[in-house]
């Protein structure tokens, strides 16, 4: 069947049978399946016209049909992801994996260990060659195809080998030679592997130069919106399609970023990429079902290196791929690649990543208390009334002074809220008095006598918060926030607050003992501090600082491609970090029921 996207111009090809959320996922424009294309969340509503007809469908459920319009754009489809990295420290430029160009007129060809000698001649490496075949292959391919250029492609190894023959040289093992007709550069790849989302970044590996950046959904997505989906996905038998799915969206990244750059992808040497633990496995086609239940065991428990074949990356066929290593748990290598980013200062901080799967760490370089928690997808916009991801329509904003005032991505009308703007309505909720902090709705002579009383509306049994009427939103829906979306936000802020005061107990720390609050990813870059605040999501703490710090995640697989020395620190990591299991601590359950109310830390 033929599948039309109008505003894509592009013209798909799927099998029969296939829903339209299938036709999206074939055209590369996956949506959020929420509840995992089960139909019960409602949020993949997409306009289709069919027979000269136009109207909403599920998308999970519809079934496509040959001739089908599927009326989604590129505006609607674009969202608010973080993708510029912050940088910290001066970082010292020694990329593990590089390339030196050697004129073709200094080597010996007469064999291959003559061409291994005149190489080290001119490098500024003391290079070795422990196999055999590849130095066969290196020195065949530039004996073959003679230019005025060899690339030399070299691995410089965390741990140090025996002492290098020439004592003022570095000893690294050589990877393979590459002809060339120029000195084109040689270039490496960092990405950060999000649940939702991918960013990716190209550097010259030559000089360290930045080229360029681009994001995009996981395009997993279509298996669910959170790493429960995909862990339940991936043990019902469908890990291979989970893999593909993240290769693909990798893949299509590296093409963007090339083009970007005016590059090519074979001139990928290095690919380095963090994430949370269940993406790390999907990506190594592991089984991540040890993850789904007590005590939460990971199959990976280091840094794990891939060749580009095993995987199906478009990358130079002696490149590197590297998964950075996980803390353990549900602790992934984003928080390792986070935790060595941040800036190398004295004392304490506490460190929160905000998310449908929240991770925080307590401590310093010389060791770190971490843990994982599930503050649900509330924060991220999921599974609330008039929820959506920060995509263009969405609420992202709410204040209040005498009045509620919106502001929605790109312009009005708005088609719903995101997790910013639900922590700021929430705030606001608070501040106009309609809201107790123990997360009802004011009743009685509260009510009666507060100004925006008519903003409450009760339907039956189930009360709500009428944050913008038809009118008020330009013609689009009435945006609400129900009762139960106020119990999900403070599910999300008992289960930060709660791992807050473990951590700091278990690390034997208490608040005068943080110097800096440092909140995490593209969710922690947009909220505002104040509001998170308010209702207790993230501490204030007198004379405490709350910083948010980016993708700290792909700063810190940016600074691992770009210095030997970072990746040393971060495969090192683990050893200084001791993980803890919330579940099993016996205070768990009371100090969450106490940090659910909407109080100040």
């Amino acid at each position: 069947m033929q599948i039309d996207f109008p505003y894509y111009g592009q013209t798909c090809a799927v099998d029969a049978g296939a829903t339209v959320a299938d036709a999206c996922v074939a055209a590369g424009h996956p949506l959020d399946l929420v509840c995992g294309g089960l139909g019960n969340c409602g949020k993949c509503l997409t306009l289709v016209q069919e027979n000269g007809l136009t109207f909403e469908v599920l998308a999970c459920q519809y079934p496509a049909s040959d001739g089908m319009h599927i009326l989604i754009s590129p505006d609607g489809a674009h969202k608010k992801i973080l993708t510029e990295a912050i940088a910290f420290d001066p970082l010292t430029f020694n990329p593990p994996v590089t390339a030196y160009p050697v004129a073709f007129n200094a080597l010996n060809l007469q064999s291959d260990r003559a061409f291994l000698a005149s190489i080290n001649a001119v490098l500024p490496v003391d290079l070795r060659c422990d196999d055999p075949q590849v130095l066969y292959d290196a020195y065949e391919a530039i004996r073959r195809t003679p230019g005025p250029v060899v690339n030399v492609l070299v691995e410089m190894p965390l741990v140090p080998i025996e002492t290098a023959r020439n004592a003022a040289k570095a000893a690294g093992h050589m990877l393979a030679a590459v002809p060339s007709n120029h000195a084109a550069s040689m270039l490496g790849a960092a990405f950060d592997i999000g649940t939702t989302t991918v960013a990716g970044y190209l550097y010259d590996l030559e000089n360290g130069a930045w080229l360029a950046t681009a994001s995009a959904g996981n395009a997993q997505s279509a298996s669910g919106a959170d790493v429960v989906s995909r862990i339940d996905a991936a043990a019902s038998g469908r890990g291979d399609a989970l893999q593909q799915a993240i290769i693909a969206t990798l893949s299509k990244l590296l093409a963007t970023l090339c083009q970007k750059a005016h590059a090519q992808t074979q001139n990928i040497i290095h690919l380095i990429a963090c994430g949370n633990t269940t993406m790390l496995h999907l990506f190594a086609g592991l089984n991540p079902k040890g993850l789904g239940h007590a005590p939460f065991k990971s199959q990976i428990t280091g840094m794990l290196t891939f060749h580009p074949t095993d995987l199906g990356l478009p990358l130079h066929p002696a490149a590197i791929v590297r998964l950075l290593p996980p803390l353990g748990g549900f602790v992934g290598s984003d928080t390792t690649a986070l935790l060595a980013a941040l800036p190398r200062r004295g004392g304490n901080h506490l460190v929160i990543d905000l998310g449908t799967n929240g991770e925080l760490a307590v401590g310093n370089r010389e060791h770190y208390t971490v843990c994982a928690t599930a503050c649900g997808p509330a924060l991220e916009g999921d599974g609330l009334t008039m929820g959506m991801r920060g995509i263009s329509g969405a609420i992202e904003r709410v204040t209040y002074t005498d009045h509620f005032a919106c502001q929605v991505i790109d312009a009005p009308p708005a088609k719903g809220i995101c997790g910013s703007g639900i922590i700021d309505a929430v705030a606001a909720l608070l501040d106009a008095g309609l809201l107790e902090r123990s997360g009802r709705f004011v009743t009685g002579n509260a009510l009666a006598q507060n100004p925006n009383a008519a903003m409450l509306r009760k339907d039956g049994r189930v009360t709500s918060f009428v944050l913008l009427s038809t009118k008020e939103n330009a013609g689009g829906p009435e945006i609400t926030i129900s009762q139960k979306d106020i119990r999900a936000i403070q599910l999300a802020k008992g289960a930060i607050q709660t791992a807050t005061q473990l951590l700091l107990r278990h690390a034997g720390l208490t608040p005068k003992d943080i110097d800096t609050v440092y909140l995490a990813g593209a969710f922690g870059n947009y909220i505002r501090v104040e509001s998170a605040q308010k209702i207790g999501l993230i501490p204030e703490w007198p004379n405490t600082p709350v910083v948010a710090c980016g993708n700290g995640a792909g700063s810190g697989a940016i600074r691992a491609l770009l210095s030997k020395d970072v990746l040393r620190e971060i495969n090192a990591l683990p050893e200084h970090c001791e993980v803890i299991n919330l579940a099993e601590d016996p205070a768990f359950n009371d100090t969450f029921l106490k940090c659910t109310d909407l109080e100040k830390t």
